[in-house]
Order: structure tokens, then sequence, then C-alpha cells
């Protein structure tokens, strides 16, 4: 197998992959008419769904991170002893 059919598998690969993962995310509404229509989202309702979900995330990290460093390990001040090396005469 040369290098360009190796590259291009690569890519062929992740396109349909992103192709067939991403599929969903732009159905608006259900295929069947079935299923009632949805409620309109505005954009303040978007807004505050993905960025209080980012804030949220940003306070419970910022949390955990105080509550679990303020316990943190100080080592002793250095002795102001000198040590003498003995005379190896």
């Amino acid at each position: 197998m040369t290098t360009p059919a190796r590259a291009l598998a690569v890519v062929a690969t992740f396109v349909i992959t992103f192709a067939a993962g991403s599929a969903a995310a732009f159905a608006d509404t259900p295929a069947s008419p079935d299923w009632p229509a949805p409620e309109h989202t505005s954009t303040l309702d978007t807004l505050l769904l993905f960025g209080g979900a980012t804030v949220g995330l940003f306070v419970v990290i910022s949390l955990f991170a105080l509550l679990t460093a303020r316990n943190n390990y100080v080592p002793p001040p250095p002795s102001t002893d000198v040590e003498r090396a003995t005379d190896s005469h």
C-alpha cells in the first residue's frame, strides 16, 4: 500500500465517520408526523444552555481544586546547624 493510498484511506475514514456521526445533529424535527412539533428555542435559551453549562463546569472544577489544594504539605524550615566534615587524615 502506497503512502497516497494510506492518506486517502485516513481522509475517507474521517469524512465518512464525521458525516455519519453528525447526521443526527442536522435533524431539527422528527421525520415522523406522529411526533409533536418541538417548541422553538430562542438564541438566548441556546446561549444560556451552552454558556451556563460551561460556566457551571468552570465553577465546579475551581471549587474542587480549591477544596483539594488547601492542605498542601509544607516542609519544615531548614535548620541552621552546620554539619562539619570529618577529617580523614
